[in-house]
């Protein structure tokens, strides 16, 4: 899997949102649900997942969530003279999401979903004492468990309230292959391009929903 920045810099990252996050709820005051929410649309955030230096370690994470707190329409609280030494439970969530992403190439809107930061913030204990590879993996386990009921091409068709007969008869892809597909008995993403375009005109989604495969994590043996 390729990452959007350099391994070397993923200590830095996580540093910077787990101060980040710290600051945004004990110094700023917000709450976990108005910060989830905050960081799923934040354009400080996408840059973050791009990897651009200035944001994953050129800034204080004080300095970092001051810049999403203002662009939210928040006054920002004054950065800290010192930061404390112990690491906290909004600390760690910060730093645990910043590790899942760039493993995952997720966008933290979707990590989000299925972990607001208040999820991720009663998993503290027992977690913290655990690898973060760990933590990764049941974040990933959750976002690919709610994706399977949404994508694919059998989810598609059930959306769209075609039975496979349906979806053969307008799509004009036989009514065996159809099968085959939603069985995992042949791959769609070796479909012929006709064919997989047929699906998604007749289904009104992308061919990227239909192939769509779970995330899996790569660790170095």
């Amino acid at each position: 899997m390729t990452h959007a920045y350099s391994e070397m810099y993923l200590e830095d990252a996580m540093r910077t949102l787990g101060e980040a996050v710290d600051f945004a709820l004990c110094d700023q005051g917000l709450n976990s649900n108005e910060l989830t929410a905050i960081l799923s649309n934040a354009l400080e955030m996408k840059q973050f997942e791009r990897g651009i230096p200035r944001v994953i370690c050129g800034m204080s994470g004080d300095e970092f969530a001051r810049e999403f707190i203002a662009r939210a329409g928040l006054r920002p609280a004054e950065c800290r003279k010192s930061y404390p030494f112990g690491r906290s439970p909004q600390y760690w969530a910060g730093w645990v999401l910043a590790y899942t992403q760039w493993m995952s190439n997720l966008h933290f809107s979707d990590l989000l979903e299925v972990a607001p930061l208040d999820w991720i913030i009663g998993s503290y204990h027992p977690l913290h004492e655990a690898s973060e590879d760990k933590f990764a993996m049941i974040v990933i386990d959750k976002w690919n468990k709610a994706q399977a009921g949404k994508k694919g091409l059998k989810a598609a068709r059930k959306a769209s309230g075609l039975t496979q007969k349906q979806l053969a008869a307008q799509s004009g892809v036989k009514l065996r292959a159809i099968q085959l597909y939603e069985q995992n008995q042949l791959d769609l993403r070796r479909a012929s391009v006709s064919s997989a375009l047929a699906f998604a005109n007749t289904l009104n989604c992308t061919i990227e929903d239909l192939v769509w495969q779970p995330v899996t994590l790569e660790y170095d043996s």
